[in-house]
């Protein structure tokens, strides 16, 4: 079997990666960050990061908390209840009520083009629960990106 050393990809190049004189490491080599991201249908609502939501209980006139995965943080923007009760597509809808003494159930239903599916439930969560679900969220909406991006690439290729 030939084998082609340093081709420029992680496979075969065994050079290590070096930081930069910022003490950074490239950007391309950054582990865990996304290299193409799908956002649709970006509203102009005020979208904070999750964390600082979820130290409250949910308002009253509110449906959830509409989720997105940027640059490894969650940000969140109010659902209302006056809003339209579907999901938009790809996007993660976090809902959360008191459980007592110090505990938070949480759910996650994911918006799809032809539904609304329930996607996680966290019982009984304590304290600051966004890095419980931030794994989950991120996957789930990098992954739904990935598939539609996918998709549209294989409907302009049919054509």
């Amino acid at each position: 079997m030939t084998r082609y050393h340093r081709c420029g990809r992680p496979c075969c190049d065994p050079s290590p990666v070096r930081p930069s004189s910022s003490g950074r490491r490239p950007r391309s080599a950054r582990a865990g960050r996304p290299v193409l991201t799908l956002v649709q249908g970006t509203e102009t609502r005020r979208t904070v990061e999750l964390s600082t939501l979820t130290r409250e209980p949910m308002p009253a006139d509110v449906r959830g908390a509409i989720v997105t995965s940027v640059d490894g943080r969650l940000m969140a923007t109010w659902m209302p209840l006056s809003a339209p009760s579907r999901v938009p597509q790809g996007r993660v809808l976090l809902s959360w009520t008191h459980a007592g003494e110090d505990r938070t159930d949480v759910t996650a239903h994911l918006g799809l083009a032809g539904a609304q599916v329930l996607l996680a439930v966290w019982p009984g969560l304590r304290g600051e629960w966004s890095g419980v679900v931030r794994p989950t969220v991120a996957e789930v909406t990098e992954l739904h990106a990935a598939l539609r991006l996918a998709t549209v690439v294989l409907d302009r290729l049919a054509d």
